[in-house]
């Protein structure tokens, strides 16, 4: 116990000093008395450690005061907030790519002033680039934009963020040139290298959102999560699933001192492994959390090595003297406080609620049975309740909202998280060595990432699954974790916690040795019956699927009566096309037969390119247009790197796409309208018949294009019709929509943005038709058998 009180002792010193910020010479004299009086004084042992934790107390506030920022002439931050500048720098760390913009942390050595000086600068500042061109690590770049202070919020403080991270400067309206590359840590760039090559196996062998999941719990990537997804997992209270944890560092410390064991002997199998969980640290992006939990991991690596046991308490206060001794201001980082204190209560609290539990299912249950129940529930529902008794203030103070479901959808997810990790985890490499191999793994992989997902999603519907509690004030939260620790205290007296543990891990050993080839047959037989039921059901059904999907943009999914699929137009987020084109394909299928790009505009390219990069596309058609723009040029090269036949989408193209179902191209002609310069009016416009049904497909065409068919008299007439520019009134005019005479329109809409939703004038030109909104109604899919259709 004398580390814990003497890393106690350290982290108050550094919560003084940050409150107070007193002089050195007083912390030099503090530590200077408690450091003669441990060395030269014969004091019994309780006087020792009192005067060791002066010593921890003093170096803690010392070290926080040497982490106090100091700016001067050379400090990048000097210069904030005087206009327009251009830094030189390096990008020091992984880029922070999101939906439609890249944060890079850039470390500037040379600032060019708005009146034309250059200086020499030290510091970190934080840039917001275009997505396009993608910048990496180790990049020199030339950044023009405006160079600020960081905001104070009212409820977030994005300064003192920040500030955490030692960055100080912000760097808005930011135009990034590269003018240098490789001047990082080699070692760190091969690893994120690697990173990236992993997140795109992954994007490969699985649909969205699952590989994104993934991504978040292997690669600590989260980025790429759908943003209904992601509230889903907040409101049930299950985000922590996402997060790198000791779960993670616990599976990949016992793999590497397993292969370094076989590999180099039992001699240098440790410092392999802790190499190996220093690199996967670095790997995901070594946060508070993730670093907490490698340094317990090899701090317990360490104790096998020389024969010791490790005391959880004691690793857990190594842990946060070292991080807090790299950077004191990680005491603020709601990460590391969450994973400190979700730590502490598994500790505390596991083996009494498991004790509590096992003698509450005694009274019903024979003891032998009472265990068993509560093993399954210790892991699946007790350790979720030991952990919450210790973060829910937390969560509380920083968030304001209280799940009321979580420990169900805990109970419901918890118990396949190890199948999430290790079934994704072999995909991944699998995949990385050989594609194919990954795939089928990720089959396995899929069954559990999806049921995670549905059982999340589904619960988070419920009525009342969470509440806003509204601000929840500090002294509160002091106030529960007095009474907590008061309660703890009490409930410790005369407990034989370690026996009982015992005993139960030996008696789960023998059964689980006893009954393990059984247990092995029975779960390869329920995941073959569970693959193969789901790869029955969604199997081709001999009619035509379209599906106009809820993406915020214009994009229509097509399966033909054999299955072949077809993806019409994009979409503005990444993420959130490749979450619902995902849902629609078979979680073995990586094929697409037709992609169409109906024009290249931002908000349709930045979807469509991912999905080059991911699937195996077979054709995509091109409208002949001109585009040079950054998001056109990386299209260009995503569809070179396809290797997919491109065929020009002009009037006269027929494409079947099945046997009795054709598209036709009826827009745009050789010579585009206005020389090509408006995209919209050069949309691809197209035709889908099977049968005697019919579906119009009218890209983001304008009311120049709709009078040039309806006057050269187009074969328009149609059952549904898919509205152009989000239903906007220029669009759908009368004599278009009289040509067309639909039964059912469809709008694609976006909601929360009024310019991609429906004007007045278009919804009354649209009265006595059946009208769906993607915003309002979600996906709608027409299916048809070629002679009438169905609404879905």
């Amino acid at each position: 116990m004398t580390l814990v009180y003497v890393a106690a002792a350290w982290t108050a010193g550094i919560l003084l000093a940050h409150r107070f910020s007193p002089p050195w010479q007083a912390l030099l004299l503090l530590g200077l008395a408690g450091l003669i009086g441990w060395i030269g004084w014969g004091a019994p042992p309780r006087a020792r450690l009192a005067l060791a934790c002066l010593v921890a107390l003093a170096l803690g506030a010392g070290r926080m005061e040497i982490a106090r920022p100091r700016f001067d002439a050379r400090s990048l931050a000097t210069y904030n907030d005087i206009g327009r500048v251009v830094l030189e720098g390096v990008v020091a760390g992984e880029p922070d790519e999101r939906e439609s913009f890249t944060l890079l942390r850039l470390r500037a050595d040379h600032l060019t002033l708005p009146d034309g000086r250059t200086l020499p600068v030290e510091g970190l500042a934080l840039a917001r680039v275009d997505s396009y061109p993608a910048f990496a690590y180790g990049d020199r770049l030339r950044v023009t934009g405006l160079l600020e202070t960081p905001p104070e919020g009212k409820d977030f403080s994005y300064r003192d963020y920040l500030a955490r991270q030692g960055i100080y400067s912000l760097v808005r309206r930011a135009r990034a040139v590269r003018i240098g590359t490789g001047e990082g840590n080699p070692l760190y760039a091969a690893l994120l290298a690697l990173k990236r090559r992993a997140q795109r196996v992954i994007g490969e062998i699985l649909h969205e959102p699952a590989a994104s999941l993934l991504t978040g719990i292997l690669l600590g990537v989260e980025s790429g999560i759908p943003a209904d997804l992601e509230e889903a997992f907040s409101a049930t209270g299950t985000s922590h699933i996402i997060a790198i944890s000791g779960f993670n560092i616990t599976i990949i410390s016992g793999v590497f001192a397993g292969l370094s064991r076989r590999l180099f002997g039992r001699r240098y199998a440790t410092w392999v492994a802790i190499g190996g969980v220093a690199a996967y640290t670095l790997f995901v992006g070594a946060s508070a959390a993730v670093v907490r939990a490698a340094v317990m991991g090899v701090l317990y690596l360490l104790g096998k090595h020389l024969g010791r046991e490790t005391f959880a308490p004691a690793s857990l206060s190594a842990a946060a003297v070292v991080m807090t001794a790299i950077n004191p201001h990680v005491l603020w980082d709601i990460g590391f406080q969450l994973s400190f204190a979700a730590t502490i209560g598994l500790l505390l609290y596991t083996g009494p609620l498991e004790r509590g539990a096992e003698g509450l299912l005694g009274r019903f249950l024979s003891p032998e049975d009472a265990r068993r129940v509560v093993g399954y529930l210790s892991e699946a529902l007790l350790v979720t309740l030991a952990a919450q008794l210790t973060t829910t203030p937390i969560i509380l103070h920083s968030f304001h909202r209280l799940s009321l479901i979580t420990l169900l959808t805990n109970l419901l997810i918890l118990p396949v998280q190890p199948g999430v990790m290790i079934w994704g985890g072999l995909a991944t490499v699998a995949g990385l060595l050989w594609l194919p191999a990954g795939r089928v793994l990720g089959w396995v992989a899929w069954l559990f990432l999806t049921y995670t997902i549905e059982m999340v999603r589904v619960t988070a519907r419920a009525p009342f699954a969470w509440v806003d509690l509204g601000r929840v004030e500090g002294w509160t939260v002091g106030a529960y974790y007095a009474l907590l620790a008061l309660l703890t205290w009490w409930g410790s007296q005369g407990t034989q916690r370690q026996e009982i543990l015992l005993g139960r891990l030996k008696e789960a050993w023998r059964g689980l040795t006893a009954r393990l080839g059984d247990r092995v047959a029975l779960s390869v037989s329920v995941l073959l019956l569970l693959l193969g039921t789901i790869a029955w059901r969604t199997l081709p059904d001999g009619r035509l699927h379209v599906v106009f999907l809820d993406t915020g943009g214009d994009t229509v999914f097509v399966r033909t009566p054999s299955g072949r699929e077809v993806l019409i137009g994009g979409g503005p987020s990444p993420s959130r096309l490749l979450d619902r084109l995902g849902r629609r394909l078979p979680f073995w299928d990586h094929d697409l037969d037709l992609v169409v790009l109906t024009h290249p505009d931002d908000d349709v390219l930045a979807g469509l390119i991912p999905v080059l990069e991911r699937y195996e596309v077979e054709r995509v058609v091109v409208p002949p247009l001109t585009c040079r723009t950054h998001l056109c040029t990386r299209w260009e090269e995503a569809l070179r790197g396809s290797g997919a036949q491109v065929l020009r989408g002009e009037a006269g193209l027929r494409i079947w796409l099945d046997q009795g179902v054709l598209l036709t191209v009826l827009h745009p002609g050789p010579a585009p309208l206005n020389d090509g310069v408006d995209f919209n009016d050069n949309s691809v416009v197209a035709r889908l018949d099977h049968g005697a049904v019919c579906f119009l497909l009218t890209g983001d065409a304008g009311p120049a294009v709709e009078g040039r068919l309806v006057a050269e008299g187009a074969w328009l007439e149609c059952d549904v019709l898919k509205a152009a520019r989000y239903g906007d009134a220029s669009a759908t005019t009368k004599p278009f929509l009289d040509a067309v005479d639909p039964r059912m329109v469809v709008i694609p809409a976006q909601e929360g943005v009024p310019y991609r939703q429906p004007d007045r004038e278009t919804l009354e030109r649209l009265e006595g038709r059946e009208v769906y909104r993607t915003d309002r109604d979600g996906a709608v899919e027409v299916v048809s058998d070629g002679v009438g259709w169905v609404t879905r």
